[in-house]
């Protein structure tokens, strides 16, 4: 990290240490590091074919620039393996530099670095981790650990056959880390992690590698945990294949294999963990508890997976103290176990013992480890909603309100709901409504609009008070949309949600029931989304200019927006109501109404893909 802050004076740093101290190889190492570190963050983490060309540029410069970094450093010192061990991501990312692999398999020494394109943009990226200055000096020959076992087993015509094309140079560099260090465990899970499907291999593929001779060097307990590495990267990076059902039930062989081998404690409380899940997700949720029970004292789960186990528990038949134990492991570091703790104090339930009393201090503790509370997209507190399944929403509210306190939005927004629907206590929910849609709780806002619209609709709201409450709405119905659309992209939820607060729009300037000001105000942007083709705005406006005896009334405007309304969907239940409206049923009003058609025919209707 303070490497790509820092950028080329760490550079300068790190040249001043080594010649201050020309023996030592930390500077070195820390050199190959600053590379590896800037080779990271070009490349990114976005999927391959959404990484730019310039980025690919500047992950070839930083590339060039670590290999040149390890050569020197393994003629100083041929023990330095966690260095060979940061080349490996960058082999598996890109391939070897050309020069280095002339140089390990034909014995090229290079006279100099090929040179690489640069533009001003490239430049300018490329200027930020020093790439156009780096140290480009080459040693006269390469280290011993570069050219004994490791690249004899690359040149042997036979690796060819027994390895896959794309892992032999990856586990060249591996076989270098070993020769620095027999027992680079560390080194080895890293090959593992990047001979994984979305590297070009398999797991079956990294199962049997640790099967092999080269892998003899390390105890059983070890190899498990090279097991165990392949095993967990499929089911966490590549979890989206467990849609599949027979990848599930083949994970589940996989880690029952790999419970029954010897582990450490930690690893085999994570193993069973994970067979938890995918019993879980086989809807067996009586064994899956049994797993928990042993995952539950060894581990420290994240956000996810306390939401995971949750469910679970919910979902079995036993309910039984596996729970407690995993929220009493994590609640120190862990927000959502912390809430779930003391939710668990307040009831007595999943072996915890009953004392409402400490359940405050665990909902503080989960307050205090979320590092933003208004942030609607991440509740401790909403992570345990699956236990709502059991009593209902009751229990709930004192933890609800106590987490409003502290300003959270979700716990805030819950309060609105409980008071707005058993509590009946509507003035209250407002407030908590309120304080929800101030931290940014789109549902929040929308359910302000809502009431307080109906409200002025129905007279339930009168006088001075329904000016207010339109008002008020219309502030937070304006909010709402502009977040939405601040958005670079939408999911369907929150795409489902701008879609009704368009609506909104429309329901307002249609419906006589509201103050001619709060229709005034809706008018604008009512045009704008009927112009991007929303048919319930077109009917909107529509209605709108055919108000006869109105200052707005505008025939014209109205068999515009009604044929565009008609245009865009035919079929639309709303639309006759409207077309009796404004065309009537008189030979006259019909006579009219075509007239006017083929004026508006001429000039062309709004919301259509041509206009």
């Amino acid at each position: 990290m303070h490497a790509l802050k820092s950028g080329p004076a760490v550079l300068e740093q790190l040249l001043l240490w080594s010649e201050a101290h020309p023996s030592s190889s930390f500077p070195g190492m820390l050199e190959v590091a600053y590379w590896s570190a800037w080779f990271g963050e070009y490349r990114g983490g976005s999927m391959a074919d959404e990484v730019t060309d310039a980025m690919w540029s500047c992950c070839g410069f930083a590339q060039d620039a670590m290999f040149c970094a390890l050569f020197r450093l393994l003629q100083k010192d041929a023990h330095a393996w966690l260095s060979a061990r940061a080349v490996l991501y960058s082999v598996a990312a890109v391939g070897e530099p050309g020069w280095c692999s002339a140089w390990l398999l034909q014995g090229e020494r290079p006279e100099s670095i090929p040179a690489r394109r640069v533009s001003g943009d490239l430049a300018a990226l490329r200027g930020r981790s020093g790439g156009q200055t780096f140290n480009q000096s080459l040693p006269d020959m390469l280290s011993g650990v570069l050219t004994g076992d490791a690249l004899s087993w690359r040149r042997d015509p036979a690796t060819e056959i027994t390895v896959d094309e794309g892992a032999v140079p990856l586990q060249y560099w591996l076989r270098v880390a070993f020769a620095m260090d027999p027992f680079a465990l560390e080194a080895a899970a890293r090959y593992v992690f990047l001979r994984m499907p979305r590297w070009g291999g398999s797991i079956k593929e990294m199962l049997e590698f640790v099967d092999q001779p080269l892998c003899a060097r390390f105890d059983e307990i070890e190899r498990n945990v090279l097991r165990f590495v392949a095993w967990y990267d499929e089911m966490e990076v590549d979890g989206y294949l467990l849609e599949d059902e027979r990848v599930v039930r083949n994970q589940l062989k996989i880690g029952e294999a790999l419970a029954k081998r010897p582990l450490p404690d930690n690893l085999r409380g994570r193993v069973h963990k994970y067979i938890a899940y995918l019993l879980a997700k086989l809807g067996r949720f009586d064994e899956a508890g049994k797993h928990y029970v042993v995952s539950a004292p060894h581990n420290h789960l994240q956000e996810w997976e306390i939401v995971r186990a949750v469910a679970t528990w919910v979902a079995s038949s036993e309910r039984g103290p596996w729970l407690g134990q995993i929220a009493a492991t994590n609640r120190l570091v862990n927000s959502p176990a912390a809430a779930l703790y003391g939710f668990l104090c307040s009831q007595g339930w999943a072996g915890v013992e009953k004392r409402p009393e400490v359940a405050e201090g665990w909902y503080r503790r989960a307050a205090e480890l979320t590092p933003d509370l208004s942030y609607t997209g991440f509740s401790p507190f909403k992570c345990i909603d699956d236990l709502r399944n059991i009593e209902g929403d009751q229990p709930f509210l004192p933890m609800w309100l106590r987490a409003a306190d502290y300003g959270d939005a979700s716990s805030q927004f819950l309060c609105g709901c409980y008071f707005d629907d058993e509590g009946n206590d509507h003035d209250r929910a407002i407030q908590y409504f309120r304080q929800a849609a101030a931290n940014g709780h789109i549902v929040a806002m929308i359910n302000l609009v809502s009431g307080q619209l109906k409200g002025v609709l129905n007279n339930t709201i009168t006088g001075n008070q329904a000016g207010e409450a339109a008002r008020d709405a219309l502030r937070h119905l304006d909010t709402a949309v502009n977040l939405l659309r601040s958005q670079d992209e939408l999911d369907d939820f929150s795409q489902d949600i701008l879609s009704r607060l368009e609506g909104a729009h429309g329901w307002v300037l249609s419906n006589r029931g509201f103050p001619r000001f709060a229709r005034l105000h809706v008018l604008p942007r009512t045009i704008e989304i009927a112009r991007s083709g929303h048919v319930g705005a077109m009917q909107a406006l529509g209605w709108w200019y055919g108000e006869k005896n109105t200052e707005h009334y505008n025939y014209k405007e109205a068999v515009r927006w009604t044929e565009a309304a008609r245009h865009a969907d035919p079929d639309d239940e709303d639309l006759e109501s409207l077309l009796d409206a404004i065309r009537g049923k008189s030979l006259w009003r019909g006579a009219r109404y075509r007239f006017m058609q083929r004026t508006i025919k001429r000039e062309g209707l709004p919301g259509q893909p041509n206009v």
